[in-house]
């Protein structure tokens, strides 16, 4: 009986071991609200920042060695269906395994490109989120297709990343296969990124460069921000020339002010141009509100106004317009 006891025992104790060297985190946001998206006039129970279910593992191989891998899934959880395009990409956030140590972080997979998670997703005041989002203005230059085609890539599939961080300083890169999904016509370049950074005390700033994929498109893009309580101010800087060989250009100014202990106040401006065509694309103004019932879930107030040039948007047409959209709901993040 004692032997069995200690049996046991031994076996619970490397059972610790194992389970101490090795951990899984599930995470996510989902989030529900009322809104009209801009020159729309459909009122909607919708989904206004991607929500998602994601699961991120470390397990420690010795000598500073570690194994990671991560995947994320994006969901309507107004009707519980996938939410990637067509319903094809379970995994659409991104996929992918590799390992760590002290020369930084190689994985495999599908991956955010290094500009964007790095540079381009770090200066609107929205994060990306909500009618009032910024970035698709003032960072991803460019809309519909034709002259005003959009040039940066968000992810990436079968791909490879680096990330290595070292005193406040991160370098990150991507490279992908040439062949993308998505991709119907002739696409002859590898899709590649690489992002610096520095991030100290109040001060974020950094830099991105990216070959998206076809035989024209490429994209830099400056930006940055400052903490000097209670204001976040943010700024950044896109130009480059997507594949019909147009040079577009936009740029964001925004900032976030802390009110009270659970309040911040949101507000920026972007603009987006074809300087080819001497034309506009889009301007936008984004305000909001958000209120902290704890330190994982909000409620948010959002409006935004945009001036679109519509040929910009549907080819052929001559209506330009200038519209509002709002938002109001709750986000609860784990």
């Amino acid at each position: 009986m004692k032997k069995s006891l200690l049996a046991l025992a031994v076996l619970g104790a490397f059972a610790g071991a194992a389970s101490a060297q090795s951990s899984v985190t599930v995470y996510g946001k989902v989030d529900m609200g009322l809104g009209k998206t801009i020159a729309s006039e459909d009122k909607q129970v919708r989904d206004a920042a991607g929500s998602r279910l994601g699961f991120r593992g470390v397990e420690d191989l010795g000598g500073g060695l570690a194994a990671v891998f991560g995947f994320e899934h994006r969901f309507n959880p107004d009707t519980g269906t996938d939410a990637s395009t067509g319903g094809s990409t379970f995994w659409n956030g991104y996929s992918n395994v590799g390992l760590r140590g002290g020369f930084g972080a190689v994985t495999l997979g599908r991956h955010y490109t290094a500009a964007f998670t790095d540079i381009q997703n770090q200066i609107d005041p929205f994060g990306g989120d909500t009618v009032a989002a910024l970035r698709g203005v003032g960072i991803l230059p460019g809309s519909g297709s034709g002259a005003n085609a959009s040039i940066a890539k968000v992810r990436v599939a079968d791909s490879i990343r680096y990330d290595v961080a070292a005193a406040g300083f991160k370098v990150a890169a991507t490279i992908a296969e040439a062949t993308q999904p998505g991709c119907t016509t002739a696409c002859p370049d590898r899709p590649f990124s690489i992002a610096g950074s520095y991030a100290g005390g109040p001060l974020f700033v950094g830099f991105g460069y990216e070959n998206p994929q076809g035989a024209n498109d490429k994209i830099w893009t400056l930006g940055g921000r400052y903490t000097f309580a209670p204001v976040t101010l943010r700024a950044g800087l896109s130009s480059g020339t997507n594949n019909t060989n147009n040079k577009l250009r936009s740029w964001l100014l925004g900032a976030s002010i802390k009110v009270g202990a659970a309040g911040d106040i949101l507000a920026g401006y972007a603009v987006a141009k074809n300087r080819t065509t001497n034309t506009d694309i889009s301007k936008r103004l984004g305000l909001g509100y958000r209120h902290n019932l704890s330190k994982r879930t909000f409620l948010y107030a959002d409006f935004a106004r945009e001036s679109v040039n519509a040929a910009a948007l549907v080819s052929g047409s001559t209506n330009n317009f200038e519209k509002n959209g709002y938002d109001f709901g709750i986000q609860h993040n784990f």
